[in-house]
């Protein structure tokens, strides 16, 4: 089939909609898309049956179901037409034989349809096994869309959410990379608002995945994506793991020029699903890998000064307070010698500490100091700043030196024995 194209700003070609975009949903097999056309052609060459040849093209399994009834329907009526004009007792036989054919056909593309959509769940669950692997969340961002083309979509994107904005994060497109970063760039340049107006906003709403069936003509979809891309129907499904919806993934057929359908809808779905739990393994692995690593450094740290200690050589000399503050030196890099008091924390900002690092939320901070969850978060974006913490779980731990630094100078200056006198 003869297709037209027209070029992009940047000269590369893309189909137009000069021809007619054929079938909806997953392609027909072409071993039962012959097998259609070969009874129907024999329904036409009994020809006599009302001269009207077959006028739609069968591209989908939707078109060969209604091809199939449409002839079904045809033998039928020419059957009943024979018996009153007291036909030949051969051409009804035939005409028997190809209705019995005809019903045979539609029962064998009813369980083609079957078959290729149990197939199709299996890629789902195959694309979601080869996400399982990954351990970075951009890389995760990259794979994505990929992995939705390897379902029968020949484009894809995955975005995310960010406060009340929709920001696309990447694009694929079978064949096309350099087409794919025209749109994420416009996309990126141009994020949309969640707001009433858009069909995203819906899939917040709903916790559920839609089907757009004219991008060009909806008002409710991002004008300047859907210009760029071309897209004339797609599907889409949020990312929403724990119940939050945290981005979306849009895919269409532009490229075998075939509309989306219900099915393609729900396969997208599932999809979307298993996504968003690979997304939540996946943030969970890099921030264990990060707390292993931080971890390791302190770990480091303290045996470093562990060996520097017990590898001290030995001598005959009394431990006075210049010897103390010498073996104590070696410590400062993983104790501190300041209280929180000196760090500048408020009285409140300390009880705040002090239960992040007994392992309070800020929900519980906040039902333990009778204060609103708010106050809180300000509470621990001053003592982030006032420690010079980049996270939550650093500031815990700078608590916990200052504390094992107090600890051991009280214990010290406890055991110090009084020093008397000298009389006059």
């Amino acid at each position: 089939m003869g297709q037209a194209a027209i070029c992009r700003s940047d000269n590369a070609c893309t189909w137009d909609g000069e021809e007619p975009w054929l079938g909806h949903g997953p392609v027909i097999p072409s071993v039962n898309l012959l097998e259609v056309l070969a009874v129907i052609d024999r329904v036409s060459d009994l020809a006599g049956l009302d001269g009207t040849p077959q006028t739609l093209p069968i591209v989908d399994f939707p078109s060969a179901e209604a091809a199939l009834a449409a002839a079904s329907q045809r033998v039928s009526r020419a059957l009943r037409e024979d018996r009153r004009d007291a036909p030949v007792a051969s051409d009804s036989a035939d005409m028997i034989d190809l209705l019995l054919e005809l019903k045979e056909t539609e029962g064998r593309i009813r369980e083609a349809r079957l078959v290729q959509r149990i197939a199709t769940r299996a890629k789902v669950q195959e694309a979601l096994g080869r996400l399982h692997g990954i351990t970075s969340v951009s890389q995760l961002i990259d794979r994505v869309p990929e992995a939705v083309c390897r379902l029968g979509f020949d484009r894809a994107m995955i975005s995310r959410v960010h406060g009340s904005m929709w920001v696309p994060e990447a694009f694929h497109i079978d064949g096309d990379p350099e087409w794919a970063q025209e749109i994420l760039r416009v996309g990126r340049e141009e994020p949309q608002l969640l707001n009433h107006m858009i069909l995203e906003t819906e899939m917040v709403r709903r916790r559920g995945p839609l089907l757009v069936t004219d991008a060009q003509n909806d008002p409710r979809v991002h004008q300047r994506l859907a210009a760029v891309s071309m897209a004339r129907s797609y599907v889409a499904a949020p990312i929403m793991p724990e119940g939050r919806v945290i981005g979306f993934l849009h895919a269409d057929c532009y490229m075998q020029r075939r509309h989306v359908d219900e099915f393609c809808r729900d396969v997208l779905w599932t999809l979307a699903q298993g996504v968003g739990y690979a997304f939540q393994r996946t943030v969970l692995s890099e921030r264990l890998h990060t707390l292993r690593a931080e971890v390791g450094r302190l770990t480091f740290d303290i045996a470093k000064v562990m060996d520097e200690l017990v590898d001290a050589e030995v001598e005959v000399a009394r431990i006075d307070r210049e010897h103390v503050a010498v073996a104590r030196s070696a410590a400062a890099m993983f104790v501190a010698d300041h209280s929180p008091v000196d760090s500048g924390l408020t009285p409140r900002e300390i009880d705040v500490l002090r239960l992040m690092a007994a392992g309070e939320t800020n929900a519980g901070i906040a039902a333990r100091l009778v204060i609103s969850e708010g106050t809180v978060k300000s509470h621990v974006k001053h003592i982030l700043r006032k420690l010079g913490a980049a996270n939550r779980a650093e500031a815990v731990c700078r608590y916990l030196r200052m504390e094992a630094g107090n600890t051991t100078e009280r214990s010290q200056t406890s055991n110090s024995p009084a020093v008397p006198r000298r009389p006059r």
